[in-house]
């Protein structure tokens, strides 16, 4: 069993972070943290497809397994993500099951998919004696939500994961970086129709705060933040931190 599947197993929940800075130092980094899992983002970061080999190498150093966000539901694109050693990936604006199947079919061989064999350092064998895939569709639109039973019933689909902010998007809200709770009303439909067909319930966490949230709303597969941010959180830290001495040491005549 897989680091993922296993801390859902064993504590109900895996927690963790988006990688989308394209340097294998920071992804290096990326992987020792600690977390569960570890999403390289080639749909809105920084890593590229001449990155990815060097990035899996990266995180493979910090004992932390790479799952990719593809671009889109583009088979290639799956299938070039699990030749190069992704644990599985995580698929944009699926909001039907239509849209779902293809991706579902991508990560996996004959019978159960249309993979063509040809991995570079993939984790998962056509004998199946390896780690399983895992496909995790995202849900976006308020289409999805409508159709979320269908999407998650769908043969190959692992689980659903929810991408709050465009979900508020598409339910007129606007880019919410406080989730509202008609999305947080989403999630919990979400988070249902995933106990009823027996797959993972994954969303995008909007700050540590949001995580533990999400986990108590029994979501279980939880990303917590993202490597930019750490960096621009921990330099903020710091130069304010630097400000108030100055302002102390102004008070202080």
């Amino acid at each position: 069993m897989d680091k993922v599947r296993k801390a859902i197993a064993d504590n109900g929940a895996a927690f963790g972070a988006w990688a989308g800075i394209a340097d294998g130092v920071s992804i290096e980094l990326m992987g020792k943290a600690g977390f569960d899992f570890v999403i390289l983002d080639t749909q809105h970061g920084g890593i590229g497809w001449a990155d990815l080999l060097t990035a899996f190498q990266a995180l493979d150093v910090g004992g932390t397994r790479g799952l990719v966000r593809v671009g889109w539901t583009d088979p290639m694109q799956i299938m070039r993500a699990m030749d190069l050693g992704a644990l599985g990936v995580v698929v944009p604006m699926v909001s039907t099951a239509e849209q779902a199947r293809p991706a579902a079919q991508a990560v996996r061989y004959p019978p159960h998919g249309i993979r063509s064999f040809g991995p570079v350092r993939s984790a998962y064998t056509a004998e199946g004696t390896a780690t399983e895939p895992l496909c995790m569709v995202m849900i976006e639109t308020a289409e999805a939500i409508d159709n979320v039973d269908a999407i998650a019933a769908t043969p190959g689909v692992d689980g659903l994961f929810v991408g709050p902010v465009d979900l508020a998007l598409s339910l007129g809200l606007g880019a919410a970086l406080v989730m509202p709770d008609a999305v947080k009303a989403a999630i919990d439909k979400v988070v249902a129709a995933c106990r009823r067909h027996d797959v993972v319930s994954g969303c995008a966490a909007l700050g540590a705060a949001n995580a533990r949230e999400m986990m108590d709303r029994g979501v279980q597969f939880i990303t917590i933040g993202a490597d930019a941010g750490y960096i621009r959180r921990g330099a903020a830290a710091d130069v304010a931190e630097a400000r108030r001495w100055i302002e102390e040491r102004g008070a202080a005549g």
